[in-house]
This record gives structure tokens, sequence and C-alpha cells, in this order.
């Protein structure tokens, strides 16, 4: 039996695709140790790994929420790397103790890496998200300034930041002079798959392709919430809407729903967060239905339409069912995930918030009524369901974390 230890930040986003694959290690025998925060520590235990908490204090998934309001992403490296100042002091001793056979750390997670070169441990990587360069950014002059004007203010806390840790842990512990992220391994799981990531030079044979990890059970009573069944009444379509974890507080976005498709024919389910008020949100048009969370991979066995904010879950979660997508992205990763989508057909993405702080409503409506009607966008997303539930997903990233843990000796500069 080996020991796996499993390293992500406090995000569902980072975590959910992590979920199904501890659970299948555990089912073939194998030992797995999980670091995360307290919230999280139900959903851990379920897939049977052993829970080991982060301090608190030191890093949560509150903080990660923070950090994304507006849309900015450069604040959350200055965030991991802070944060990874706190966590290695707490987790060396801790590893040193738990002897891990594989390090499996998320590719965000700065002190994961940084944990496995420091103590000479096998590691894999685990990205959940997709990976961007310069050219598949398809940088504009609005593009441009918006990555300027979020980037140039934290350049030298990041800058600070990574050379604490290299004074503190040598230079060989953390990378400068090449991009930060993704954090890579000696294996690195994507958990998607060609067609959807661009092709980088980045990819070379550490890399495996292993497609959306999913699977129900390893989610079930994260989402307790009992929907009636959702089949179309009288032949209208249902279309489910979700802004996800940390960008679901959007009070006026929903009410501006309410009025715009108030008479549309068709049934809407509405996923508010758990940081919006409800009752703020009244009145509420007969055809809409709001709850706090729903679960998601239950309901969009049955939508018709998926109105999302191109988080990468859910850009798989709802392509893997042959939901089409309307992308309203809140941050710049989530509409490149968006257009990712949206070349193969299955999507279409409104990045005014992104690049103008504001939805127009009348776009939406007609976007909406265009994927409704318009059988091309159902017919990309059910070639994208066939795709991806053809991918190996969580048992496939199971087998290679095996195939590599069986690997009879370390690359030399890692030779314990």
């Amino acid at each position: 039996m080996s020991k796996i230890v499993i390293l992500t930040p406090p995000a569902h986003g980072h975590i959910n695709p992590t979920l199904p694959v501890a659970q299948e290690l555990v089912q073939r025998g194998q030992q797995v140790v999980y670091y995360n925060t307290e919230e999280f520590r139900p959903a851990i235990e379920r897939t049977g790994a052993l829970f080991r908490e982060y301090p608190t204090e030191l890093l949560s998934s509150e903080q990660i929420r923070q950090a994304l309001q507006g849309g900015n992403m450069i604040n959350i490296p200055v965030l991991l790397l802070r944060a990874t100042e706190k966590l290695l002091p707490f987790l060396l001793p801790a590893l040193e103790r738990e002897l891990p056979d594989l390090l499996f750390f998320d590719s965000i997670a700065v002190w994961g890496k940084m944990a496995a070169t420091l103590l000479n441990v096998r590691s894999a990587s685990s990205l959940a998200t997709l990976v961007f360069d310069e050219r598949s950014l398809q940088i504009t002059p609005r593009k441009l300034w918006l990555l300027l004007r979020q980037s140039i203010p934290n350049a030298p806390a990041l800058i600070r930041a990574g050379l604490r840790l290299r004074r503190q842990y040598g230079p060989g512990s953390f990378p400068f002079g090449q991009p930060l992220f993704p954090m890579r391994g000696e294996l690195n799981l994507v958990f998607s798959t060609r067609s959807l990531q661009p092709d980088l030079p980045l990819f070379d044979d550490t890399f495996r392709f292993v497609g959306p990890s999913i699977n129900e059970q390893a989610r079930a009573d994260t989402e307790t919430l009992e929907l009636p069944q959702c089949a179309n009444s009288h032949g209208k379509p249902l279309i489910y809407i979700s802004l996800g974890t940390i960008h679901h507080a959007q009070s006026l976005f929903y009410k501006k729903c309410f009025e715009m498709f108030a008479d549309f024919p068709a049934r809407f389910i509405l996923a508010a967060g758990t940081a919006t008020d409800l009752v703020e949100l009244a009145p509420i048009p007969t055809n809409f239905e709001v709850y706090t969370t729903v679960p998601q991979l239950q309901l969009l066995r049955q939508a018709d339409l998926f109105i999302t904010h191109g988080g990468i879950n859910s850009v798989h979660e709802g392509l893997y069912y042959g939901v089409p997508l309307l992308v309203i992205p809140q941050q710049f990763e989530q509409m490149m995930n968006g257009y990712c989508a949206a070349k193969r057909g299955a999507a279409l993405v409104i990045d005014d918030q992104v690049l103008w702080g504001r939805v127009d409503m009348a776009t939406l409506g007609q976007a909406l009524e265009s994927m409704l009607t318009d059988a091309r966008y159902a017919q990309a997303a059910g070639s994208m369901q066939k795709e991806l539930q053809a991918t190996g997903g969580y048992k496939q990233a199971a087998d290679e974390l095996q195939a590599y843990i069986r690997q009879p000796a370390f690359p030399p500069s890692l030779d314990r």
C-alpha cells in the first residue's frame, strides 16, 4: 500500500476534481491523506481519505473569494505566495512525519511544489484549470489594458514574496525567470481534453490529459437539496443559472434576469449562492425557482441551457451532460474558458462584464433565444458530451498516479 498526500487550496474549483480521484485510490487500497481547511472536511472524509487540517488563519476560501472580488485574478498569486510563507513551516514537519510516497498537489498550490522539492518526494500536479499563454490569450488592446491595470499594482508584492521564499528556502526551491503557474510535478494530470485546451509548448511527455473528473457519488452529500423532477413542463425548456461559488453575490443581475425573462416560455432554476439573501430577490416570477444551492450534476442531466460564469468545472460539467453554455464570465480566466467552448460551437460568450464592467441584458436575451432556437449549439454540446464521457477521467488519473508510484527510480535530482 502506498501513501499519497494531496495538497489543494481551499477552493471548490480546485478540490472537486480531486475528490473522485481520492475516492478511487482509497477503494483500490491506497492510503490517501488530504490536507485542506475544516470547511471541506465532510467532502474529503466521504472519499475515505484521512483529513488533515490547514490552520484556517493561514488560508481560507473566504480569503480567496475576497481576493477575486472585482474579477482581478492577479490578487491570487500574491495571496498564494503569502500563504505559502505561512504554510510551509507547518507543512514541512508534518509531511516529514507522514513519509508519503507521493505528493499530489494542485498546480496553484505553491506550498505543495516547494514541499516536494525541499523534501525530495515524488510529485504529481493536478491541473484543474486550462492553461493559456500570450498567443492563446489573443491579446487585444482592451485585454492588454485590463491585464496591465490588474498586474502592475500587484507586481512589487509578488516579487517581494517570491524573494522572501528564495531567501528562506534556497534559490532552487522557488522558480524565478519562468511563469509561476502552473506549478508542475514529474507527472502532470490535466482534467480536460486536448480539444478544449489550447496547444502550448509547455505540454511535454509528463502531461496526461485524463478528461473531467466527474463522479456524482463523490459529491452527493455536498448538495443535499431535493429538487422536484425537472422534466420540462408542457414542452418548455429548462434553463439553469449559476455563477459559481465565488462570484455568485449578484442580486442586481438576478433581478434583471427576472425582469428580462418573467414572461419567457421556459422554466428557470437559479442557484443564487450562499452570499445572496433570497428574501431581497422578491418578487420572483412564477417561471423562476430560486435556491441557495442545487445538486448541479443532477440538474445538468435535465437542463436545456446552462447560463454560467464559465468556471472550468462548470464548463466541463455542462458539456459532460451535453448542455449548451451561455457564458457570462466574471473574470479573465472564465472568459478564456468560454472562448474555448465557443470554438467548439457548444457555447456563446457575453464578455461584457470582464471587458466593460456590465452585462447588456438585451444582448443576453437575444443570445438565449438564439441558443434555444439554433440546433447547432445543442448538436455541438452533444458532440462534446460524447468526447468527454469517453475520457478516462478520475479512473485514468488514479491509474496514472499508481503507475508513477510503481516506477523504480526517481529522476537523479530527486533521489532521496
